[in-house]
């Protein structure tokens, strides 16, 4: 098999070859590369040159934020917008005016718009640049006030969604090293965008105790930007598509998570199965008490659930809830792959436990959770490939 088809496979629950092994090196190799410390025997290469060598596939599942066309366009993270190359469709502005005024390190962004302006600012260090970060760290978010809500409410209508963008040759590219996953949002829905995105957290929550209905009108006029994202995920080529990330137990808990994002998340996963797609969210918090969110929702696919000792979790507790259904794209936690974090023997009991947790192994793609860490030690990535092409066939 093709790492494309054992991923699939492993994405539907099905028989495999061998587990798959697609662990995240791209914030790793940004990092390196930048400062100059590829191991020499790659130094010249490529990343997925790399992943050939190590046996592992391709993990494109989150973008690149720096691979923007135009570069005022990485300005829109601070919206919680992109325009990567894994998007099937471009986003642009109608009416509103994007002003970016950039200052070392710092973008101060203003959004104008016929109903008001809303500024960001966002931050790109040298630190950032070592560790291999492409999303921009924002420090001041658009909503400052109630009346913000109104201009953002207007951002979103004013957004036209256009079908196609780069998303066909980012998937010739992968070829069958992996599986071209397409970016949708990173939000599940729109209160979730507001929150994650948009206000900050102690605002939003103190917003929504006091204005419900404010949330909702702005949540409801931001739909129609969703829902135009799904249909064109859902015309595309893509096999896999990502809607919604970044959950946790204490910024996005049961509750919430239960009467503002499960809703939404519900019917676009709903509506991609009925195009043909498989749906990933990504799960790299603590999630404790949103398990079983998740499996009522109907994803197909947990991406980069990071276990126990790193969280609350073991790896058995998903495998408990879920099955092979949704499956788990994950598994290993990053700090076991750094040598200063733990021991040889640590290390060891860990795998050993990422093993054994997984039972039957179906549905299981292992990767290092969320990503891995600049200084990962490279004999310890080799060994759990290796560990786990000796596990043999799935079936």
């Amino acid at each position: 098999m093709t790492y494309r088809e054992r991923i699939l496979a492993a994405l539907r629950g099905e028989a495999v070859d061998c587990v798959p092994w697609v662990p995240r090196l791209d914030l790793w190799y940004k990092a390196n590369y930048y400062r100059g410390s590829l191991p020499d025997e790659w130094a010249e290469l490529p990343l997925p040159a790399i992943l050939r060598d190590l046996g592992a596939g391709r993990h494109e599942v989150i973008p690149d934020f720096l691979a923007v066309e135009s570069p005022d366009e990485v300005a829109d993270q601070s919206l919680g917008l992109h325009h990567v190359r894994n998007q099937p469709f471009r986003l642009r502005f109608r009416r509103t005016k994007r002003v970016v005024e950039r200052e070392g390190d710092t973008y101060r962004v203003a959004y104008r718009t016929p109903v008001g302006t809303v500024t960001t600012v966002l931050r790109y260090t040298p630190q950032m640049r070592r560790d291999g970060v492409t999303l921009l760290h924002v420090s001041q978010r658009a909503v400052k006030s109630l009346d913000d809500y109104e201009v953002i409410a207007f951002l979103f209508e004013d957004l036209e969604v256009e079908p196609g963008g780069r998303y066909d040759g980012f998937r010739r590219e992968v070829g069958d090293d992996g599986v071209a996953v397409a970016f949708a949002n990173v939000a599940a829905s729109p209160a979730h965008h507001l929150l994650k995105e948009l206000v900050p957290y102690d605002q939003f929550y103190f917003n929504q105790h006091d204005h419900p209905q404010l949330i909702a009108d702005t949540g409801a006029r931001m739909e129609g930007y969703f829902w135009q994202v799904i249909e064109a995920c859902a015309a595309s080529s893509a096999e896999v598509v990502l809607f919604g990330a970044n959950y946790d137990l204490m910024l996005t808990p049961p509750p919430l998570f239960e009467e503002l994002i499960a809703p939404f998340l519900k019917q676009a996963t709903d509506r991609l199965h009925e195009a043909g797609k498989l749906v990933a969210t990504h799960t790299d918090g603590e999630n404790e008490g949103l398990l079983d969110l998740y499996v009522q929702c109907g994803i197909d696919l947990a991406d980069s659930v990071c276990p126990a000792p790193m969280t609350r979790l073991p790896l058995a507790e998903y495998r408990r809830v879920f099955g092979s259904h949704p499956a788990i794209w994950g598994g290993v936690c990053s700090a076991s792959v750094l040598t200063d974090s733990f021991t040889d023997e640590e290390f060891e009991a860990h795998i050993d436990e990422a093993i054994r947790g997984a039972g039957d192994l179906r549905g299981m793609i292992y990767s290092i959770a969320d990503t891995t860490p600049p200084d990962a030690s490279m004999q310890r990535i080799r060994e759990i490939g290796e560990r786990l092409a000796r596990l043999g066939p799935v079936t």
